[in-house]
């Protein structure tokens, strides 16, 4: 507690005056008591259905939804003691690891990049997810499967993910404090404060507070760890302005400072013909002088408000300023490797990034019917403003290094980005309109009939984009239904910036994609236990792609195209009454259809088969004991197929046990076990390098709450 009293301490951007105020009227409305209320408890596996704020926009069923929603609550995050959004996403087999070596994640879906400028949502609202998402901030995350272009406009073929934050949504006063330690020099400390502002309980507060830092395990030439330090704070206020209207407010900043580890580099042997890892487990590349200095403020608000029984309107605007500095020693692919002598080349570059996104939506949302026919219909429009400006500094380093010994290469004095030039400005807005009716014909058919018209205005080009969606549900008894859906994407690129290249300039088109997908769902042992199943195909065009060679300059085209068809499984729910599940499989052909170069090869970094699952068992009303395992299949780490990563499996375990005190008072102790068996594993990576697996990470939390 001591680093947390620091940090709010040293934070100007949170006003501790507001903090104050928040406890000391919470406590009053906490002293008036409230011994009529009864706490309840639920940890494991639940699904909930969507609401306004979910990615779906419709207040419909997982059976009324003609694609695949998958919902991970803050109960599953809680007792897997997710400290990122990887941790999440771990219990979804449609879903990879990328590249981690700047601090941040990136993910794969489906086989396609999950872009961090056009992949996110936060809330309902385009998310620029350019840094390592702050966990304790959600109350859950949804992955929508197949096309959201729809709704959302610019986006990947394959989905996106919706962080849905907490809200202010309790008028009894809510206290949480929890201290967690761990492996690798893990130490989290989390305060959460909420309750009503006013004695009629119309305008509620919540306040999030957290420090952590880590030291990892890997290290550098000298033996240090690369360090990471991280601070959340966060205040939603909420006010109901009518019975039926109510308006929210959101401010939060997480800073987040974290030393540079490009994982493990991996080179063709020149005797051997054969791609290999070069260097130690546990050595890092990069100079301990590395690092990311990253910080990002969120503020908006959003109004709900009912017109009548069908009707409503939700609307809000949010602004996110992220401001980075990255300090590399090594930058691009990696230079000058010498594997005779284990020396190679350092390439020094500081870069300095403003993002600034506005975004803003409105919707409008209601039923009624023509005749027989019942509609639900969904009328909106939506805009992002987006620019990005910055400087960069690079330095060559006349010296080489060796992996064998402990030699630090100092940073040049002349490497700071204020030395540099200023980076290509870019700028970006879009503006879309969309309407979706979900028609109920009867009982047992559905039509979901949509289109959007899109466009995208930046300083080189306009586009316009008009997309289409159609999908069918069937339900053959009231538990069940069938699906199938059509959808489109499309994905505006910028011009080539690379002013080496040979068609330097052109413009170029949106990459465009085509989704087909047809499944079955189920509610079975009385609503408790969902399954689903899922067949997919999706095919892309227009891709960018960049031809090199050792002779000739590079030359970027759109002579690329790719197709990825696969099945998915999930099954989620309650068992029994003491057992939880939660599985997903799926199996995947992702191939590269046309490039000069890689048509017939697998895509990078996806696995043909992956699998998850997370079962819970309750001791008793009080004890819970967790297991987990993950399965990620061979995949290739880079374009041409010729370095393989190995298949592994991973264990995790988790306990929790509540004590209860006084009236309505309680602590929470849990531990986790990642990685049991301490398996060496390789994630995600990018050009000529791997990220390894964590090894075996114990967590050991305190919670004490009222």
């Amino acid at each position: 507690m001591q680093k947390l009293g620091v940090v709010m301490f040293k934070t100007n951007k949170i006003s501790l005056s507001i903090l104050a105020s928040l406890v000391s009227i919470s406590v009053q409305a906490h002293d008036h008591g409230h011994d009529d209320i009864e706490v309840i408890s639920v940890m494991g596996v639940t699904h909930p259905a969507p609401n306004n704020s979910s990615v779906m926009k419709m207040d419909v069923s997982q059976l009324d939804t003609a694609g695949t929603v998958a919902v991970y609550n803050s109960e599953l995050m809680e007792a897997q003691s997710s400290q990122s959004l990887g941790d999440v996403l771990k219990n979804d087999a449609s879903i990879s690891a990328g590249n981690t070596r700047r601090g941040r994640e990136r993910f794969y879906m489906r086989g396609f990049v999950l872009e961090p400028d056009q992949s996110y949502l936060r809330d309902g609202q385009f998310h620029l997810s350019r840094y390592s998402q702050p966990i304790e901030l959600y109350d859950r995350i949804e992955v929508l499967k197949g096309t959201g272009a729809l709704l959302y406009g610019k986006s990947t073929p394959a989905g996106l993910i919706n962080l849905v934050t907490k809200k202010a949504d309790t008028e009894e006063f809510e206290f949480s404090i929890q201290q967690e330690f761990g492996s690798f020099g893990h130490a989290k400390s989390t305060l959460d404060i909420s309750g009503a502002l006013n004695e009629s309980g119309t305008l509620r507060a919540r306040s999030i507070l957290s420090k952590s830092s880590k030291e990892g395990w890997r290290k550098y030439k000298d033996g240090s760890k690369a360090e990471s330090d991280r601070f959340v704070g966060a205040l939603m206020l909420e006010a109901d302005l009518s019975d039926d209207t109510s308006v929210t407010f959101n401010y939060d900043r997480t800073d987040d400072d974290s030393q540079l580890d490009m994982g493990a580099l991996h080179l063709k042997n020149k005797d051997t013909k054969k791609y290999e890892l070069v260097g130690k487990r546990g050595y890092i590349w990069d100079m301990p002088w590395s690092k990311r200095e990253s910080n990002v403020e969120n503020i908006g608000f959003t109004l709900n408000s009912d017109l009548n029984d069908d009707w409503s309107i939700n609307t809000g605007i949010n602004q996110q300023t992220h401001e980075r500095t990255t300090l590399e020693s090594m930058y691009g692919r990696v230079q000058g490797t010498d594997l005779v002598k284990n020396e190679y080349s350092l390439r020094g570059r500081e870069t300095f990034e403003q993002f600034d996104v506005t975004t803003g939506f409105f919707d409008l949302k209601g039923e009624f019917e023509t005749g027989s026919i019942n509609h639900r219909l969904v009328i909106g429009t939506n805009m992002v403003d987006y620019s990005r400006t910055g400087k960069q500094m690079t330095v060559d380093f006349a010296d080489k290094v060796s992996w064998d010994d402990r030699t630090i290469i100092d940073r040049p004095d002349s490497l700071d980005y204020r030395n540099g030039k200023d980076m290509l400005e870019v700028k970006r807005k879009s503006y879309g309109v969309y309407l979706q009716d979900q028609i109920e014909i009867n009982d047992q058919w559905h039509i979901i009939a949509g289109v959007r018209f899109d466009r995208e205005e930046t300083d080189a080009s306009t586009q316009n984009n008009i997309l289409p969606k159609l999908g069918l549900i069937y339900h053959p008894t009231a538990n069940t239904s069938v699906y199938a859906t059509y959808s489109e994407s499309f994905e505006p690129k910028d011009p080539v910036m690379n002013s080496d290249d040979i068609n330097y300039g052109k413009k170029l088109d949106a990459e465009r994609g085509e989704s087909y997908e047809i499944g079955a769902k189920g509610e079975f042992l009385d609503g408790a236990l969902y399954l689903s199943t899922a067949l997919f195909s999706i095919e892309q065009n227009n891709k960018v792609i960049t031809a090199t060679s050792s002779h000739n300059p590079p030359v970027t085209t759109q002579a690329g195209a790719v197709r990825h068809r696969g099945i998915e499984f999930t099954a989620e729910g309650q068992l029994t009454d003491d057992l939880s599940l939660l599985t997903s499989m799926m199996y995947l052909d992702a191939k590269v259809i046309q490039d000069p170069r890689f048509a017939g090869k697998r895509s990078k970094d996806v696995p043909k088969f992956s699998a998850s699952t997370w079962l819970n068992y309750s001791i008793t009303d009080n004890t819970q004991v967790s297991a987990g395992a993950v399965y990620v299949g061979e995949r290739y780490g880079e374009s041409a197929n010729e370095f393989l990563k190995d298949a592994y499996v991973k264990v995790d375990l988790g306990f929790s046990h509540t004590m209860s005190f006084a009236k309505d008072h309680d602590a929470v102790v849990r531990l986790t076990v990642d990685n049991l068996f301490d398996v060496d594993y390789l994630r995600g990576g990018c050009t000529n390098n791997a990220n390894f697996g964590d090894g075996r990470a114990i967590k050991a939390s305190i919670q004490y709450r009222f």
